[in-house]
């Protein structure tokens, strides 16, 4: 068992080694130089909160995703994943895939689309550069609340994030539906 301890926390230090640039270049890493007396502890702890979440995260997908649906739950009515997910949250604000799943599929389909539209946004304040999250908060408003012309500028954000050619595909074509749903309501 210590082995296996030890083999997870040098599997853990080497990604994390890997993806400290990126980090810092993303706003939650900081360099321990503008971190004063206690930069050790103060970065041991930022990187913990990191691996945490992403330990939330394998039982999210694994328990509560691939169980529940093997039992004939349906995903996104289930809630017992909230208080993980906002745990994930508050570890690591830029996970995005926690803001999505808790604020585009369970929220919304629980009947709380106000509540999902502040997570997306919450997420977006967090991750700036994700079309991800722009992409759900413009179907969340096309689809849940039938506003596509409020959708649309959160549409054209994300193609502006996009990069790839997968994700400027999609963005593109939900950019013209929304534009199509707009001139369909100006027409009635």
């Amino acid at each position: 068992m210590a082995a296996l301890c030890l083999a997870f926390f040098t599997v853990a230090g080497t990604l994390e080694s890997a993806s400290e640039q990126s980090g810092r270049q993303q706003g939650y890493l900081v360099t321990s130089a503008s971190q004063g007396r206690n930069a050790a502890l103060a970065q041991a702890g930022g990187e913990f909160r990191v691996v945490a979440a992403n330990l939330l995260w394998s039982k999210v997908v694994d328990h509560y995703h691939h169980q529940y649906m093997a039992e004939g739950g349906d995903w996104a009515k289930n809630a017992s994943l909230l208080p993980l997910l906002q745990a994930i949250i508050t570890l690591d604000p830029h996970f995005v895939q926690a803001y999505q799943i808790m604020g585009s599929a369970i929220l919304p389909h629980l009947g709380q689309v106000e509540r999902g539209k502040a997570v997306l946004a919450e997420g977006i304040a967090h991750n700036p550069n994700s079309w991800e999250l722009y992409r759900d908060m413009a179907i969340t408003l096309s689809w849940s609340q039938h506003y596509p012309k409020q959708a649309l500028p959160y549409a054209e954000k994300g193609l502006s994030c996009a990069d790839d050619d997968f994700s400027r595909n999609i963005l593109t074509k939900l950019c013209k539906t929304l534009k199509s749903q707009i001139a369909d309501q100006a027409k009635a």
